[in-house]
């Protein structure tokens, strides 16, 4: 019998891939057992396979620095689809190891870099204030998600991307639709390939348009690029516009929304931030580690190797779980405290090694800039109803945020 040790015993009937498992909190007693009792330990999940399970920070990160040992070409995530898996490995980012991960990062490179991003904080705060002024002119609550949360990451990629304002929306949706994995029915997943059919086929015709008229933008860069593995296909070039999607709508808006949640439930450290602009940025780091809106970081054993106690297997599948790693007691002293300037702080919100997310400079910038905007005309926030947390095994967070804003009359 093929048999796979130590195996996960935190809970009773737990598939730690089941999506409603993360539509509640319970998740987090769940990892900080695991963490106690076998930081490494095999799942046999109804839904997604046999994987490894990783907890703690020290192995989360010597799964991620190891890419050589732990791939990534054979999917990123649990859950995901063999077939698109097989067709964007080694053509999308995420999705490629060596080389040719190192050559579509390098193509990336120059408009994630800290000067290129930088400059789009004046249109992020211009932008944040305008929409904050209209929210705060109209008494009464706000489903923050949507109103805030999911508009400062759609002005900043969609801005880099020279995405017409007219098909923003559109595009947001069908991201946000794409990536839906709480329903597994036939019909659901019709929909999501659907979603994805419809974001390849407007990124063709933006390619098309591009390669005719190129501008200053990213996609216009991609499809100039030179690399080391020459120069990317049309088809290379909209599977990376769709990653960038991905990691640009739908990890922000958890970020944002998640630090509006723990503000509204923190209020002294709100009070403190708005007192001490030079907290900003310790808060920003602590905001990604509280909220890691990345569920998990899924990788491909491409040999046999030791990892704490398990001995995993090539072909093996490790699934590396960030908010856990980013809640390990023995590195996060009060981890399950919400503390703004918190001076030690080596969080995975980013994920780490080769495939540290390539927008972490601009998941910052977009962090920075409302921070900064919203303790200027913000003099505090308030629930005013039950957030709503994502079911989802692949983003941590919330699809609505009832709040009230309360303005600050001298601002």
């Amino acid at each position: 019998m093929d048999v796979r040790t130590p195996r996960w015993t935190v809970g009773e009937d737990i598939d730690l891939a089941a999506p409603d498992l993360y539509a509640g909190s319970r998740h987090h007693d769940l990892w900080r057992r695991a963490r106690a009792t076998h930081p490494v330990a095999w799942v046999d999940s109804a839904r997604a396979g046999g994987f490894w399970s990783v907890t703690t920070h020290d192995l989360a990160s010597r799964v991620l620095k190891q890419a050589r040992i732990f791939s990534s070409a054979q999917g990123m995530r649990l859950g995901g689809s063999p077939a698109a898996v097989r067709a964007a490995s080694g053509r999308m980012m995420v999705v490629s190891d060596g080389e040719t991960h190192r050559a579509l990062r390098s193509a990336h490179a120059s408009w994630f870099s800290g000067r290129a991003v930088a400059a789009l904080g004046p249109l992020l705060d211009r932008r944040l204030e305008a929409r904050l002024r209209e929210i705060l002119a109209e008494p009464g609550p706000v489903d923050a998600v949507p109103a805030i949360a999911g508009q400062i990451p759609m002005w900043a990629l969609f801005g880099m991307m020279d995405v017409p304002e007219s098909d923003q929306d559109e595009l947001a949706r069908l991201t946000a639709a794409a990536f839906d994995d709480a329903d597994e029915s036939v019909a659901a997943a019709r929909e999501r390939a659907g979603a994805h059919a419809g974001i390849f086929g407007y990124f063709a015709d933006l390619v098309d348009r591009r390669r005719e008229r190129p501008g200053n933008d990213v996609v216009s860069s991609l499809t100039r690029a030179e690399t080391k593995i020459g120069r990317l296909s049309d088809d290379v070039v909209i599977l990376n516009c769709d990653g960038l999607l991905n990691g640009g709508l739908e990890t922000t808006p958890h970020a944002v929304s998640g630090a509006l949640l723990a503000f509204a439930e923190h209020p002294g450290e709100w009070q403190r931030l708005r007192k001490d602009p030079g907290l900003i940025a310790p808060a920003v780091e602590e905001i990604l580690r509280w909220t890691s809106p990345a569920m998990q970081a899924m990788r491909t054993a491409t040999e046999d190797v030791t990892l704490g106690a398990a001995e995993i297997r090539a072909g093996d599948r490790v699934a590396v779980w960030l908010p856990s790693a980013n809640r390990d007691e023995t590195v996060f002293p009060e981890p399950d405290t919400f503390r703004i300037d918190r001076e030690h702080n080596p969080h995975l919100a980013f994920g780490g090694g080769p495939h540290v997310c390539i927008g972490a400079t601009l998941g910052r910038l977009e962090l920075r800039s409302f921070l900064s905007v919203t303790t200027r005309l913000v003099a505090a926030v308030e629930l005013d109803g039950e957030p709503v947390r994502q079911p989802s095994n692949f983003l941590h967070g919330l699809t609505h945020l009832p709040v009230r804003l309360i303005p600050d009359f001298g601002a």
